[in-house]
């Protein structure tokens, strides 16, 4: 039961971040408009990263984690050994 658990949690906590790196992606400033249990910014202003090129950082670093995440699923699932 424990180990059930213990794998929802990950599910969970996989799904949140990646709705996080989407929305970075597809939109920085709907970003900032998500709620704050579900967004992590940190110190980042939608003044400075909404828009131009702290926008594009925005959308880089969410790339990066959707990368991750779906390089992580790849090798876990796909690649069996």
């Amino acid at each position: 039961m424990l180990h059930v658990l213990g794998l929802l949690t990950i599910v969970l906590l996989v799904l949140l971040i990646a709705v996080n790196a989407l929305f970075m992606v597809v939109s920085p400033r709907a970003w900032f408009h998500l709620p704050n249990w579900i967004r992590a910014q940190g110190s980042l202003t939608e003044k400075k990263f909404g828009s131009g090129w702290g926008a594009i950082q925005v959308r880089i670093t969410g790339a990066l984690v959707l990368g991750v995440i779906f390089w992580v699923l790849y090798d876990s699932l796909l690649l069996r050994r």
